[in-house]
């Protein structure tokens, strides 16, 4: 009984990996969606913009789950955590990226 708990606990490091594979999938998840959006709003043809950008979101992050799950749910929510995690920070990124752009467009309005 004890032989079959140990053999599936995972080392800090394995949980670390899981957990930066999980924010490595929602960054790209959630960088997608934005680009999406943007190159959606702005095309002539937004909802082949919408769909597709749907689908190749869901079938990335769902083979990406399914790998690094393995078969166990520890690295499944480990790197779920990831990926809940990545949302802020890609905001903020997001965020930073076009308030240096707006920043760049006043000062050079203003000279």
């Amino acid at each position: 009984m004890i032989n079959a708990l140990t053999e599936i606990l995972y080392s800090p490091l394995e949980l670390c990996i899981n957990l930066l594979f999980g924010f490595v999938l929602g960054s790209l998840f959630f960088l997608s969606l934005w680009w999406t959006v943007f190159r959606g709003l702005t095309s002539e043809r937004p909802v082949m913009w919408f769909v597709s950008g749907f689908f190749i979101r869901i079938a990335t992050a769902l083979f990406g789950f399914y790998f690094i799950a393995d078969g166990h749910w520890q690295p499944l929510t480990i790197s779920l955590i990831g990926f809940i995690l990545a949302r802020p920070a890609t905001k903020l990124l997001i965020d930073l990226t076009n308030n240096n752009t707006h920043t760049k467009v006043k000062i050079k309005n203003a000279t």
